[in-house]
């Protein structure tokens, strides 16, 4: 699949290390280093930057340290859609009732008590990881399409409410997009299914290439129609993506016989949910679908958009 890189194994890992001791931070790394790869920042701020941009598996993190604690830093990665799901254990040098109490509280999944012993630590940070491979690859079944490999309609309907508490909370605008194959129906009639679902594979992974961020999301609605969803974008962003993938497809000039231009195309229609305003993100599904219907009856090969008048627009790749 395009989401996620199937079959990891434990070497495939990324472990992160959150220590403000440089000493403890090596010794750790040194243990792990042969079995995993590992990463490592001083802060807590700079763990959570990290793991925003580039999740890894599994967290190691130090309780006391001087601008944020363990604690609050755990709380925040588990209130983010992007980083809810990565475990955290916590290392310290204190195991007493009440500090195991806040190590729960916070949402830790483990701890390992300083000094750490290595086969303790090396066998903990072994067993997260194992539940985590095995929680991932249940995940890739539940959510993805077997043929094209992005997410299914059962990932929308779980994880899209998230995303928009994410834009209402953040104050960040959230687009989405909808792309479908021109003249599909013919191309299947002319080429055949088995054809048509390797054209359906092809784009999907050009679609994917397209997306330069990790937190966009492109998901397979049905037949051979797809939805991205692009969190922190605007209308101007939106519109740059639709112009993106529609040269993009074009580009890979997949014959297509019943096509004005001789290859497989694609339209799309987007358009913006803004939080705090009187409108909704199932508005913004029907507005892209609105403008997709009007891409189709303009000709095709195209794209149509809300923009932040309100008004609609087309635009091609």
């Amino acid at each position: 699949m395009y989401n996620k890189k199937t079959s990891r194994t434990l070497q495939d890992c990324n472990v992160l290390i959150v220590d403000d001791q440089t000493a403890s931070r090596l010794i750790m790394t040194t243990l792990l280093e042969p079995l995993f790869t590992c990463h490592s920042v001083d802060s807590a701020s700079k763990a959570i930057e990290f793991c925003r941009e580039t999740p890894p598996d599994l967290v190691l993190m130090d309780v006391y340290m001087p601008d944020m604690d363990g604690h609050e830093a755990c709380i925040i990665l588990g209130n983010d859609s992007r980083t809810e799901d990565i475990p955290v254990v916590f290392v310290t040098a204190s195991v007493s009732d009440e500090e195991q109490e806040k190590c729960w509280n916070a949402g830790g999944a483990d701890f390992v008590q300083k000094p750490v012993n290595a086969t303790t630590l090396i066998n903990r940070v072994k067993f997260h990881l194992s539940s985590k491979l095995k929680t991932d690859l249940l995940e890739q079944l539940i959510y993805t399409d077997r043929l094209t490999g992005c997410f299914n309609r059962h990932y929308l309907e779980e994880h899209l409410p998230q995303m928009v508490k994410d834009a209402e909370r953040e104050n960040q605008a959230l687009s989405v997009a909808i792309f479908d194959a021109d003249l599909f129906k013919q191309f299947n009639d002319h080429y055949g299914h088995i054809k048509g679902d390797s054209c359906l594979w092809k784009i999907a992974k050009s679609l994917q290439e397209s997306l330069l961020r990790p937190r966009d999301k492109l998901i397979r609605v049905g037949g051979e129609e797809f939805l991205i969803l692009l969190p922190h974008t605007s209308e101007h962003g939106a519109r740059t993506v639709c112009e993106r993938i529609l040269q993009t497809i074009s580009h890979q000039y997949i014959e297509h016989s019943a096509s004005p231009t001789g290859y497989l195309t694609v339209s799309a229609g987007a358009a913006t949910y803004h939080p705090n305003t009187d409108t909704s993100i199932d508005k913004a599904l029907m507005d892209a679908d609105k403008c997709l219907y009007h891409a189709k009856a303009n000709g095709r090969n195209s794209y149509a958009f809300i923009d932040e008048h309100g008004d609609m627009l087309v635009g091609a790749g």
